[in-house]
């Protein structure tokens, strides 16, 4: 078993999905610019990466996630902050309110064999936070055997006895000897040396990810900063960005929540699997959590070559199931407006011919059978590989009908009136203007932000 492995077995002492829920989109967002970078790394000349790579992002385990490069793994802690509660003005703040103190006991339980990063929207204010930066830089130099200046050997040992200090009042999951007592102030502590040490060890594997696009600005701000340049890499346009975004976003929204597809799916375990190599207990609960490079290369390709698929809704102004459908497909709010009047003005020739015409049901069949058959040849034509190719075909067919043969119309059913009908058959799902999608999902999904944005 490789060292990963071993140390992937661990068990993690809680779930640390459960604290920052509130705040899983961002933490999404951020686990998969880390999977696209990792991704880049083992990209190689034929745009490939290995099969038996065991390269991966594993979400909500022991950290927000772990990041696995061969068989070196990274720990890694989200922190959102929001503005008004401004920068990590300390290494005590850090601590406790950034995770750094959890990312070193994680550390310490899993041998010290891993190295640790936070990630986070909040800069470091000048200071002590901002010399924990160049302290980890300062010890890093120092492990390649480079003599460090007398002032940079007092700021790493201010550092590490500030870093120690606060550790041993942060108190939690650290080992009993460490922890300050009940009623200790930081000032009169005095960590010992082996603390200390660890610290030293701790900070050279340290690092701090700061900066990162706060929850509000980072669907704008993602796809320049993250996909942009794995669309290059892959020979894509730049424009193509924020789509191979959206699916692999899409791939790290499930595995956050632990509801990825598996290997054994969900049969049961059983007596017999517990024992094999592969299938030990709890390798389906870490499976269902981890994303692999390769995931994310086959999210891309299948980005790349069926973009409409992961085009983000259009928000139309009134929501129902033919505005939707027609926004997703790319229509204008104008052809909405006009589908939507000519779909009540067909709706009203249906009531008043049915009062007066005998035989008006079996009338109607045959004139939705003629307009179905209109929207599927125009459908046809109008398809494209975007994936929106509604206004299109909504222009196609209001030119077609406008110029239909009065003999292929019953009486008073003129070009409008008949788009209207095409409307109408849109409403109830038989019509379509992009690829078939969940449209009472979007309906509800969108509901909720509008009330939660009200």
């Amino acid at each position: 078993m490789a060292k990963a492995d071993a140390l992937l077995q661990i068990e993690a002492t809680d779930d640390v999905g459960a604290r920052t829920a509130d705040l899983f989109h961002w933490q999404a967002a951020m686990a998969t610019a880390d999977g696209i970078a990792a991704l880049l790394v083992e990209l190689d000349e034929r745009l490939d990466v290995p099969q038996e790579s065991p390269s991966a992002v594993i979400c909500e385990h022991h950290e927000d996630w772990v990041v696995r490069i061969e068989d070196d793994l990274e720990i890694v802690s989200a922190k959102h902050r929001e503005p008004n509660v401004g920068t990590w003005a300390s290494i005590t703040v850090l601590i406790g309110d950034g995770g750094i103190g959890h990312l070193f006991t994680r550390w310490l339980r899993l041998e010290r064999k891993v190295s640790a990063r936070l990630v986070s929207c909040a800069a470091l204010s000048n200071g002590e936070a901002s010399e924990l930066v160049d302290c980890s830089t300062l010890l890093r130099r120092s492990r390649t055997g480079e003599t460090l200046a007398a002032s940079e050997v007092e700021l790493v040992d201010r550092c590490i006895d500030k870093f120690s200090r606060a550790l041993m009042m942060h108190r939690k999951d650290m080992p009993l000897e460490w922890r300050a007592p009940k009623d200790a102030r930081a000032k009169k502590l005095d960590p010992p040396q082996d603390l200390r040490d660890a610290v030293r060890d701790f900070l050279v594997i340290l690092n701090l990810d700061v900066g990162r696009p706060g929850r509000e600005f980072t669907s704008h701000a993602a796809p320049g900063l993250y996909a942009e340049p794995l669309a290059i890499r892959m020979n894509q346009t730049a424009a193509l960005a924020p789509i191979i975004w959206n699916a692999v976003l899409r791939l790290f929204e499930v595995r956050m929540r632990a509801r990825g597809s598996t290997q054994r799916g969900g049969l049961p375990t059983v007596a017999a699997t517990i024992v094999r190599g592969d299938l030990v207990a709890g390798a389906d609960e870490l499976e269902s959590r981890t994303v692999t490079t390769r995931d994310i290369l086959l999210a891309v390709r299948s980005a790349i070559q069926n973009p409409g698929a992961y085009l983000p809704l259009a928000r139309p102004a009134k929501l129902t199931k033919l505005s939707v459908k027609m926004a997703n497909g790319g229509c204008s709010d104008t052809s909405i407006a006009r589908a939507e009047r000519l779909r009540l003005d067909y709706a009203r020739y249906r009531r008043a011919r049915e009062a007066t015409v005998p035989g008006s049901s079996a009338e109607r069949a045959v004139i939705e059978r003629h307009l179905m058959r209109m929207a599927d040849e125009e459908t046809a034509r109008s398809r494209n590989g975007t994936g929106r190719w509604g206004a299109d075909l909504w222009g196609a067919m209001s030119d077609r009908l406008s110029d239909a043969p009065p003999q292929n119309l019953p009486a008073g059913l003129e070009g409008e009136i008949a788009l209207g009908g095409v409307a109408d058959l849109a409403s109830r799902c038989q019509v379509w203007f992009s690829p078939r999608f969940d449209v009472d999902g979007a309906i509800a999904a969108e509901k909720r932000v509008r009330a939660q944005q009200s």
